[in-house]
């Protein structure tokens, strides 16, 4: 006989644990486990009705995972919602069913037990109970399924009324909290598709990052995920909560949403000078030329006519070559010794204008431009490129994160610091560098290496971009156990094509 006490304080105990759990299959899980502790039951299951059908949400069988020494593997399934499965016949009646023993069950309308799952795992189910759990509004949202009552010699017995009674009670408790848990769950996935939408829309901003946010977030929870499963290794100590992955799923895709704020002409610069700025300077080099032989055959009418038109020939070629070459310059993402020195010399030459003064063949905005070393940009724009991370920081810390979120601004805006301290905008290093930002840091680089879209570079084949992964790390720059792990895992397979859904997304089939 239960003390009456003890059993209102335990239904205490349980609906407070309920409340606190806001993860649906974490909490199902504790539904059916503090249901089974109540009624002494060796085996538990929980439905829910979703859009018209019953879905199996969780088994347990005590039993049989001491007999395996592991507890099975199982994934959600939908079944029809039908009065000849005892937990359809619950959910569309609201009437509990109580038996001795369910193989007995087998009226015309009502439900009947199928034993195919016995047999195949070596199990009797006899004694069982199941319940609906209806929320405050008396809608049914789901059963509990209790089998195999067991006392305290381990015997099967029957569920008693008061037991009943009592997994009624839990089950009204149990549909409140399930409830709010899908409401909490259906925030959440909005504010996520939120986040989502709106580093995209920034990615897209330009062709040129469109895609990078999906990608860099992608790999960044296949790399947590796999420090999750190693066993072994320098991370075989690290887990990450279920709070902390989607602190970095959240830090993953806002980590460049600063550069809302950064200029197109800078996000978009495709080229050392801009098709229109460099086409000037060609039209510049050409009339200079042309102006040069017309003065030449005014001055020369007394000289050698074939002698003067050779030489004139020879600088209509120069001409041409030298806008080759700056034209070629203009796209090429590296400047040599070689071609800096050859700028130098287009860049000292002058040109005659029309008020017969001169000017440089380049002033001094399109030298700075054609004379840069890698890349398209100015070290004005990439102070301007790099500001994106203090933006970020910025934007993010705006956003009223919930407690468990807290540290994703944080990890946002740590994506660009490297482990010895070359990195900005801080110059963070070593232990002061979180493990997630060091993930995204890496995610970063091999998404920015691969890419084929950048504005200052063509795609690095991906055993090129390994390799640079692998220097960067034995530089101290990136945590070589994440690169390693990158590397043995392989886990840039699907890179391109992965979603980086978010991974708490509620079920409904």
């Amino acid at each position: 006989m239960r003390n009456p006490e003890e059993t209102i304080k335990r239904l205490n105990r349980i609906g407070i644990a309920l409340t606190s759990q806001v993860r649906l299959d974490n909490l199902m899980e504790m539904i059916v486990t503090e249901a089974r502790s109540f009624a002494d039951s060796d085996a538990g299951s929980l439905f829910t009705v979703d859009q018209g059908k019953l879905i199996f949400r969780v088994a347990q069988t005590e039993s049989l995972e001491k007999k395996s020494g592991r507890k099975p593997s199982f994934k959600a399934f939908p079944l029809p919602l039908s009065r000849k499965s005892v937990a359809g016949y619950v959910a569309l009646t609201g009437q509990p069913i109580n038996v001795d023993d369910c193989y007995d069950l087998d009226s015309p309308e009502g439900p009947v037990v199928d034993r195919s799952y016995d047999q195949r795992v070596g199990y009797r189910s006899k004694s069982m109970l199941a319940v609906p759990m209806r929320d405050e509004k008396g809608v049914i949202i789901g059963v509990i399924q209790l089998i195999n009552a067991m006392d305290e010699d381990g015997n099967i017995v029957s569920f008693t009324d008061d037991v009943q009674e009592l997994i009624q009670s839990i089950a009204s408790q149990a549909a409140v909290a399930i409830k709010n848990a899908r409401l909490i769950s259906d925030i959440k996935n909005l504010f996520a598709s939120f986040v989502k939408f709106s580093a995209t829309a920034i990615d897209e901003r330009s062709p040129h990052t469109a895609g990078h946010t999906r990608r860099v977030a992608g790999m960044s929870m296949r790399l947590a995920n796999a420090i999750n499963e190693a066993g072994e290794g320098p991370f075989a100590e690290v887990v990450f909560s279920d709070e902390e992955l989607e602190e970095l799923w959240f830090a993953a895709w806002l980590h460049d949403i600063g550069k809302i704020a950064v200029k197109e002409t800078v996000l978009e610069k495709n080229a050392r000078l801009n098709p229109d700025r460099l086409n000037w300077i060609i039209t510049r080099m050409k009339f200079h030329t042309r102006n040069k032989e017309l003065l030449r055959l005014i001055d020369s009418r007394c000289e050698d006519m074939d002698t003067v038109l050779e030489e004139m020939k020879e600088e209509e070629m120069e001409c041409e070559s030298e806008v080759e070459f700056l034209s070629q310059l203009n796209t090429s993402g590296f400047l040599s010794d070689e071609a800096e020195a050859k700028l130098k010399n287009i860049a000292a030459k002058n040109i005659i204008d029309c008020d017969d003064g001169q000017r440089p063949f380049l002033d001094e905005f399109e030298y700075k431009n054609l004379s840069i070393k890698r890349g398209n940009l100015t070290q004005e724009e990439w102070v301007e490129m790099r500001s994106h991370v203090v933006k970020t920081r910025s934007i993010v810390n705006n956003i009223p994160f919930t407690e468990e979120l807290a540290n994703v601004p944080r990890y946002a805006a740590g994506h660009h610091e490297m482990v010895d301290g070359s990195g900005y905008p801080d110059g963070i290093k070593d232990e002061q560098l979180p493990l997630q930002a060091r993930i995204l840091a890496v995610a970063d680089v091999y998404d920015a290496l691969t890419a084929a879209d950048r504005p200052y570079k063509k795609a690095i084949p991906h055993e090129k971009s390994i390799s640079i992964l692998q220097e960067e790390a034995v530089k101290g720059r990136l945590d070589s156990r994440i690169v390693e792990l990158l590397i043995s895992e392989e886990l840039y397979e699907g890179h391109k094509e992965d979603q980086a859904e978010y991974p708490w997304k509620r079920e409904v089939f």
